[in-house]
């Protein structure tokens, strides 16, 4: 069944999403490590978080990769292609930019550049998507987003721990410029792609517009109104809160919820991290495989499942304590569960995602959650401080029941 993943755009893909996964934490974590080291305020450091922004508003200017070509660039590599090149020169030199910038002198540079990084890298995630949709068959998407979402793991933890590592052994400078060199891969995998045969022009040449903001309003309308005006749309609204209310609420609340429990952070590392991580992507394998045999509809369901699964298991955790074996088998849980829900969500958002605007409508629906992700983070801390672990943890194993019911509302709508 792994035989699926050894197709050369699989294997592609997997390169495209671990570059997209390495500037990530480099404008997040790791930046709030090197700030801390220079004795930065909290404050400050917070504000830095702004950085990231392009990560969740990247729906505002994905249109216009879905209805522009690059000038110069589109006549030699082709639109998707000279986009993404586009996207991965510029994260390259941002973050070198990023790691000689110096912020014990100038902390606004490296915010700029920071910045610029989210940015271009958010701009390549865009292509990314739509590469994975516009490429693949449909019933290898399961297998794409689990190389996508493979990789972009992969890459965040080569950007977290090894541009530490880097830091460790020589300075922040020379880690920051090492791993910039990781956008290298992109560039040979975005070459040896083949561009999706795809006539974009069909769909956007319409009436000129008469002034500078009807341009805008055409170009935003034609993107996404095939999406918007969908009977279904609102259901998959209420679908993409509910089935990212319990992965949200474990990934944004675990680390606090341990501290508590007294786990110190070497067992914190161990467990979460490189035995979590391992976890996820064994899921993420399975979830590919599970879409492929069974379809995105039953692999849902089964997800639906597992969710409620693992936020009982966090509640056996809470009743147990601080007992590491409980918690081997509960991060087994919710990092398996993790990786498998991934697969499939993004499996199923680009089912309602149509060429040529692959690129513009999967973001937009990804953005919601993204910006339910903040929503639920948010309130769930407030549960926490104001009802306990408990009633936080089944709170949200509740919201796995709505999930069912929607897949159904949404597959008739379809039909």
């Amino acid at each position: 069944m792994l035989s699926i993943y050894l197709h050369r755009p699989l294997l592609i893909l997997l390169a495209l999403g671990f570059v997209s996964g390495v500037p990530f934490l480099l404008t997040l974590s790791t930046l709030s490590f090197w700030l801390t080291e220079l004795h930065v305020s909290k404050s400050v450091i917070g504000l830095f978080m702004l950085a990231s922004l392009p990560y969740s508003l990247k729906f505002l200017w994905s249109p216009f990769i879905d209805s522009f070509s690059v000038p110069y660039l589109t006549k030699t590599f082709s639109r998707r292609k000279s986009w993404s090149l586009l996207a991965q020169a510029g994260t390259f030199i941002s973050i070198i930019a990023l790691g000689l910038s110096n912020p014990e002198k100038n902390l606004f540079l490296t915010g700029v550049f920071a910045f610029l990084v989210s940015f271009f890298a958010a701009t390549q995630d865009i292509i990314t998507d739509a590469y994975r949709i516009e490429l693949l068959h449909e019933k290898s998407t399961g297998a794409g987003a689990a190389m996508e979402t493979i990789g972009f793991r992969l890459g965040m933890l080569t950007s977290g721990a090894g541009t530490l590592y880097l830091a460790a052994c020589l300075n922040w400078t020379l880690a920051y410029c090492l791993t910039a060199l990781t956008g290298i891969l992109g560039i040979i995998a975005v070459l040896m792609l083949k561009e999706p045969s795809i006539k974009h022009e069909q769909k956007i040449k319409e009436k000129p517009p008469t002034t500078f903001i009807n341009s805008f309003y055409q170009i935003y309308s034609n993107s996404w109104k095939d999406l918007l005006k969908k009977s279904y749309f609102p259901y998959l609204l209420l679908f993409i809160f509910c089935f990212k209310m319990g992965d949200t609420v474990l990934n944004s609340m675990s680390t606090p919820f341990l501290y508590e429990l007294g786990f110190s952070k070497i067992e914190y590392a161990n467990v979460t991290k490189f035995f979590g991580i391992s976890m996820m992507v064994s899921g993420g394998l399975i979830g590919g495989i599970l879409v492929h045999q069974l379809g995105i509809i039953q692999t849902l369901v089964m997800c639906a499942t597992l969710q409620t699964l693992s936020c009982l298991m966090f509640m056996i955790q809470a009743q147990a304590g601080h007992v590491l074996s409980i918690l081997v088998i509960t991060i087994a849980v919710e990092s398996f569960c993790s990786g498998l829900c991934s697969t499939a969500f993004i499996a199923y958002l680009s089912k309602f995602c149509k060429a040529p605007f692959t690129a513009s409508q999967f973001t937009l629906l990804y953005s919601v959650g993204s910006l339910s992700r903040v929503l639920i983070s948010t309130g769930s801390g407030w549960i926490a401080d104001t009802y306990g672990w408990m009633i936080l943890f089944f709170l949200s194993s509740l919201f796995s029941v709505p999930i069912l019911y929607l897949i159904v509302k949404i597959k008739r709508q379809q039909r």
